[in-house]
């Protein structure tokens, strides 16, 4: 119902905000609306209401709510006429309104504008020319035209579950936390740097080591050997965890800090991304807290090239047939994932990056992509499942509520047409 009283405070703003005896007598006729006519002081006042609402609610400054309204003029004048065919057309099919409706209107007025007393609400109307004869014939006249929206467009307001669900299908682009889930498998060909490769990297490692030594403070030096990616995930920073979550982290970490003893240093470990080293700050049974620093493995030219020959001698081999598990098993150079053919589980589209995402989003199911570049290599994946996502009932109701204000609006604009065509109306605004 919402969106019917809206439609009602717009009609009662309009009469409200003038004197209209004084219009009617001394200001120039803009509109003739069959027996009806529209002063310029009229129209001026919906102009002014619509620019104290686009500061009140849309947060316009008093000058821009100003010009904005001034644009809106002719539009403003439009639903003016409007709005008085509906109340005309009320009148004419005589609809029935009762005393007791008029009074809850006008309390419901009077509670908005906190008007206590009969003698505060009398001098206010007296203030803008009313008598409460007048304006309770208004404020009839405006139930009335309500009613008769409600009569002609509310049966027309029917949303189905099926529109609901479409207009999700076509708009979640737009709602990033309504992607599809998919059960995800990849390939992984490394990009493998050459020995030369392998010892500048080396060669970095042992110089950060001696300075170390020297008693160099570790975030430091990490930071200084860092490349740009690894400075914004806080590489050296002071990482605290419980015993039990020490599990939960990669391979990598996992076997390097089992090993080692508070002040301990590791030795130069080889991951996919370059060599670590590791610095236990403190241990016991309860926790660790510890460092690392990176020295990336950059691939020369002949490394990459090799990559991209690897993966599409394997997209052949799909391509021909080959079952992707078992190839998966076989070379992919991912130990986390190699053992069980590539399984990087369920992953929401939302979750992966946007290239990536481009990529999986028009696979079917059963599908494997071309290969894909990252950072450290290329990735050959294949989807085994998709589940889309569902709308809670929450969200079902806020999109039918949408769905419904909009068929009101086309709606009201139909009926009001109709209105129009078979009404003389003449517009003087010079």
């Amino acid at each position: 119902m919402k969106t019917f009283r809206f439609f009602t405070l717009i009609l009662f703003t309009i009469h409200f905000g003038i004197n209209p005896a004084a219009a009617r007598r001394f200001d120039q006729i803009i509109a003739y609306v069959n027996g009806d006519v529209i002063t310029r002081w009229e129209l001026n006042s919906v102009v002014n209401q619509k620019a104290l609402e686009l500061q009140q609610i849309y947060r316009f400054s008093e000058r821009e709510a100003l010009q904005k309204a001034e644009q809106e003029r002719a539009a403003l004048l439009d639903q003016l006429i409007r709005q008085m065919l509906l109340v005309e057309t009320a009148l004419t099919l005589k609809i029935e309104i009762t005393e007791v409706e008029v009074e809850q209107y006008l309390q419901s007025f009077k509670d908005q504008y906190k008007i206590e007393t009969e003698a505060e609400f009398a001098q206010a109307l007296k203030k803008e020319g009313y008598t409460l004869m007048s304006f309770r014939e208004q404020a009839k006249r405006n139930l009335m035209a309500e009613r008769l929206v409600m009569q002609r467009i509310l049966p027309r307001l029917q949303i189905r579950d099926s529109d609901v669900q479409q207009f999700f299908e076509e708009n979640r682009s737009q709602l990033p936390t309504k992607t599809d889930s998919v059960y995800l498998r990849h390939i992984f060909v490394a990009f493998k740097p050459s020995e030369a490769d392998r010892k500048l990297a080396l060669d970095e490692i042992d110089t950060i080591l001696q300075e170390l030594k020297a008693g160099k403070d570790f975030e430091k030096l990490a930071q200084r050997y860092a490349n740009d990616e690894h400075r914004k995930a806080g590489i050296g920073a002071l990482n605290e965890l419980p015993i039990a979550e020490v599990d939960n982290l990669s391979a990598t970490f996992r076997d390097a800090l089992a090993g080692l003893n508070t002040g301990a240093t590791s030795e130069p470990i080889e991951g996919n991304d370059g060599f670590y080293l590791f610095k236990v700050e403190r241990k016991d049974d309860q926790g660790i807290a510890f460092r690392h620093l990176v020295v990336g493995l950059k691939p020369s030219e002949a490394a990459m090239e090799a990559a991209y020959e690897r993966a599409d001698s394997l997209l052949q081999r799909l391509n021909q047939g080959e079952d992707f598990n078992t190839l998966a098993r076989q070379y992919s150079d991912d130990s986390q994932t190699k053992a069980n053919s590539g399984a990087l589980g369920i992953r929401s589209l939302s979750e992966l990056n946007p290239e990536t995402r481009k990529i999986i989003e028009g696979l079917a199911i059963g599908a494997h992509s071309t290969p894909v570049k990252t950072t450290y290599g290329m990735h050959i994946f294949k989807i085994d499942s998709r589940a889309a996502p569902g709308l809670s009932d929450a969200e079902k109701d806020q999109i039918r509520t949408m769905l419904r204000q909009q068929k009101f609006q086309e709606e009201w604009q139909i009926y009001t047409d109709l209105l129009k065509e078979n009404s003389f109306i003449k517009i003087k605004l010079d």
